[in-house]
């Protein structure tokens, strides 16, 4: 079975987690290092994929006042999402080549994993034909955006867990007219331990695409790079 390695950057600064990606992609592409996978929670921020707009961020700086969430433009798919603390973050960052080269078969797996995950809570899930992603009970819960280079996967999923719903109303998710948007506390009516539901969504990561999951690398690892 192929080997994963995987960070668990606790709290960490979108950008940071983004450089960080983006030093493991160019290493990847220099030598056949294995596959990692980061797992994060970001504090409050919009970021806009490659065919978004800022025109889908609804809300002005007047509701927000000083504690307006950073808005950043990045070279994912996909349009405006948010990121922040109660959602888990995954960014897988494999090489295609060792798997299926076939970026709509990854991105099947992504929400196959996620469908798997939420199945452990007593979930029964639905992907979307025109979107990507994870719907229950007609809310979305799951988001999926990817960049590709060399045939190396970098961005990935998140998913709700207990997250603060507030900030998905002042955006237009994903660009879709009238997307609802929940997360696991909200339709399970309790929080959820994300320390329990990130060695879950693990579990079937490795499942999906038949990793042997390596030890697990904490966040002062990061710094040690």
């Amino acid at each position: 079975m192929k080997s994963l390695k995987i960070f668990d950057l606790g709290t960490l600064a979108y950008k940071d987690a983004y450089f960080f990606q983006r030093d493991i992609l160019e290493e990847k592409k220099l030598s056949v290092a294995e596959d990692h996978l980061l797992l994060v929670e970001h504090p409050n921020v919009f970021t806009i994929g490659r065919t978004g707009s800022r025109d889908n961020l609804l809300a002005g700086k007047g509701l927000f006042g000083r504690k307006r969430p950073e808005v950043i433009n990045i070279d994912r798919g996909g349009d405006i999402t948010f990121h922040g603390a109660g959602q888990l973050v995954a960014y897988p960052i494999f090489d295609l080549r060792n798997h299926t080269k076939d970026v709509r078969f990854f991105i099947r797996n992504l929400e196959r994993v996620m469908e798997l995950t939420v199945s452990e809570y007593g979930l029964s899930a639905d992907t979307d034909k025109e979107y990507t992603g994870l719907w229950v009970r007609g809310e979305k819960i799951g988001f999926i955006g990817v960049g590709i280079s060399n045939w190396i996967t970098y961005h990935g999923l998140s998913l709700n867990v207990n997250v603060d719903l507030k900030y998905f109303s002042m955006i237009k998710p994903c660009g879709i007219n009238g997307l609802k948007v929940n997360s696991l506390q909200g339709i399970l009516g309790k929080s959820i331990d994300i320390n329990g539901l990130k060695n879950v969504l693990i579990a079937k990561i490795c499942e999906v695409f038949g990793f042997e999951r390596s030890a697990m690398c904490f966040s002062d690892a990061l710094v040690a790079r």
